[in-house]
C-alpha cells in the first residue's frame, strides 16, 4: 500500500531492538513516516557464514517494505553490510541486485560510511571498533583497506582496555562515555588519521559525535550518522546534522 508521505524502510537485525527507526523519526521532527522489518531467517546464529549469506533474506525484507511504500530502504546492521564481501564495490553490487529485485533504493550503514569518506577525499582512518569480535574487526579493517583507504589502526573496547571480554553470546553496547574514552584513545594513538570511523549499530554517536569532534580534533563518521546522514541526502530533507 503506497503513500503520499516520504518514508524509510529499515531492515532492523534478527531479534533486535534496532534504535535506527526511533532516532530517525526524532530527528526529521516526523516529517518521514517510517516502517521497519527484520530479517527473520530461521535459528540465526550470527556466525560470519550466516551473515554472508543472508542476500535472500534481506531481499525478501526490501520486497516487503517497498509494497508499503517506502521511498527509500536502509539497513542499519553493519556486519550485514561487509560480511561477505571483499570491498564497497562487491558490497554495493549486492545493494543494486535488492534495488533491483523491490524496484526502491537500497543503502546500508557501511554503503554511507564509505560514501562519507570518498565526499570528503580522506585515505588515512582510524577504526573504532566498539563492541565487535576480532573476527569482525579484522574482516571490517581488510574491507576498509581493500576499499582504497590506509587503515592505521583497528581496535574494540576490549582490544584497547576499556572493556573486560565477553562471552560470545553476550553482546554489551557501549556507553556513551566507553565511546569518548575510545574515541580519545585513538585520536592519541594515530595522530596521522583523518577520520575516525566507529562501526557498530548498537554504538550510538547522533547525540554526541559535535563533542567526540571537539574532544579528539578529528573527523567522526559512525554507522548511526552516517547513516542517517545519506537518507536525509536523498530525500533532500535538512536536518541539524554536522560531521
Amino acid at each position: 500500500m503506497s503513500s503520499t508521505k516520504m518514508a524509510v524502510g529499515f531492515i532492523s537485525a534478527p531479534d533486535w531492538l534496532d534504535p535506527a527507526p526511533d532516532e530517525f523519526r526524532e530527528l526529521t521532527n516526523g516529517r518521514v513516516a517510517v516502517q521497519q522489518t527484520f530479517l527473520d531467517p530461521p535459528n540465526f546464529d550470527y556466525q560470519t557464514e550466516s551473515i554472508a549469506g543472508c542476500e535472500p533474506q534481506l531481499t525478501h525484507a526490501a520486497q516487503h517494505l517497498a509494497g508499503a511504500g517506502c521511498s527509500i530502504i536502509a539497513s542499519p546492521a553493519t556486519p550485514f553490510g561487509f560480511v561477505g564481501h571483499q570491498n564497497i564495490s562487491e558490497a554495493r553490487a549486492r545493494l543494486t541486485r535488492i534495488e533491483q529485485a523491490c524496484g526502491v533504493e537500497c543503502i546500508s550503514s557501511i554503503d554511507a560510511i564509505i560514501e562519507a569518506l570518498e565526499t570528503w577525499q580522506v585515505r588515512k582512518v582510524a577504526l573504532a571498533c566498539t563492541y565487535y569480535p576480532d573476527e569482525w574487526r579484522d574482516l571490517w579493517s581488510a574491507f576498509v583497506s581493500n576499499s582504497g583507504f590506509e587503515v592505521l589502526s583497528a581496535a574494540s573496547l576490549v582490544n584497547q582496555g576499556i572493556k573486560e571480554p565477553q562471552g560470545p553470546d553476550s553482546i554489551e553496547y557501549p556507553t556513551p562515555s566507553e565511546i569518548f574514552e575510545s574515541v580519545s584513545k585513538m585520536a592519541k594513538d594515530c595522530p596521522a588519521a583523518d577520520v575516525i570511523v566507529v562501526s557498530g549499530a548498537g554504538a550510538r554517536t547522533l547525540a554526541i559525535t559535535e563533542e567526540l569532534r571537539a574532544t579528539s580534533g578529528k573527523r567522526i563518521i559512525a554507522a548511526d550518522t552516517g547513516l542517517f546522514r545519506k537518507i536525509c541526502e536523498k530525500l533532500k530533507i535538512d536536518v541539524s546534522l554536522k560531521l
